[in-house]
């Protein structure tokens, strides 16, 4: 996986491109995320399942996927290669509108998004000649599409570690009451500011790569009451214990740039 900040031009909306091919087998477990995940696929062919043994969802051109609070289930068929781009959530809801993060909303298709101007957005990146192109072309086109800025009320979700990832610290920081915070949240994100809060801070969990430092130390750096605590949240939002989670990335030689990533338990 080749993963990198978005250009500056972007940031407000946008908040890393990225590039993902090869032969992944099996299926897999997408994780939670404090951003949406809009993807084109240029390869290959995508079946999705909200449990592991849920009904499937077949996605052929691409998709975004809205902030999540539970892991998916994906399998690829044929030879995987995807390019995307991980959006706050207002670019997102300027996309398709707010979601409701808690509910179990599906990845919405590329062609249902999009139409006529998704199948153009694929073509121009099929006839990219290389991934520098292809960024490119995805970049231009998300300017395009979303503009230069997101809300200038929102800051980036992981400059908030410093407030100890609470809800009043955010309100506070905003000149908001919190009932008006999660007012502005539910309206123009689709979630609320507490959801959004733990995914931040559940993703700089993974990030942080769990498997290289005591679990001890990662909770008191990352504000958690203690080790119990951040266990707890890991379930809720990976359906596993840390340790498991580590022991399935070791497992499959996961990219450490992909830490959502990680194979299914069936």
């Amino acid at each position: 996986m080749t993963a990198r900040p978005a250009p500056k031009h972007l940031q407000g909306s946008v908040a890393a491109l990225w590039e993902l091919r090869g032969d992944v087998r099996g299926q897999y477990a997408g994780l939670p995320k404090p951003y949406a995940e809009f993807v084109i696929s240029l390869s290959g062919w995508h079946v999705w399942r909200s449990a592991e043994n849920a009904s499937p969802l077949t996605y052929l051109d691409g998709w975004l996927t809205p902030v999540q609070a539970a892991p998916r289930f994906a399998q690829t068929f044929g030879r995987l290669h995807l390019i995307g781009a991980r959006l706050h959530p207002a670019s997102a809801a300027r996309l398709a509108g707010p979601a409701d993060a808690s509910g179990p909303a599906f990845p919405i298709p590329l062609d249902a998004l999009l139409g006529t101007a998704g199948r153009q957005l694929r073509q121009w990146l099929l006839d990219a000649k290389n991934k520098e192109s292809r960024f490119q072309v995805l970049a231009s086109w998300l300017q395009t599409r979303l503009g230069c800025g997101g809300p200038a009320w929102l800051p980036d979700v992981h400059d908030l570690g410093r407030l100890g990832w609470r809800v009043d610290g955010l309100a506070e920081q905003l000149g908001l009451s919190t009932r008006g915070l999660h007012k502005r949240f539910v309206q123009q994100l689709g979630i609320g500011p507490k959801l959004w809060l733990q995914l931040g801070r559940f993703d700089a969990a993974l990030r942080c790569r769990p498997a290289s430092r005591p679990l001890a130390d990662l909770a008191v750096d990352l504000g958690y009451s203690d080790q119990a605590h951040m266990t707890a949240e890991f379930r809720r939002f990976a359906g596993v214990s840390p340790g498991t989670y580590i022991r399935s990335r070791m497992r499959a030689a996961a990219p450490d740039d992909a830490p959502h990533l990680v194979p299914a338990r069936a």
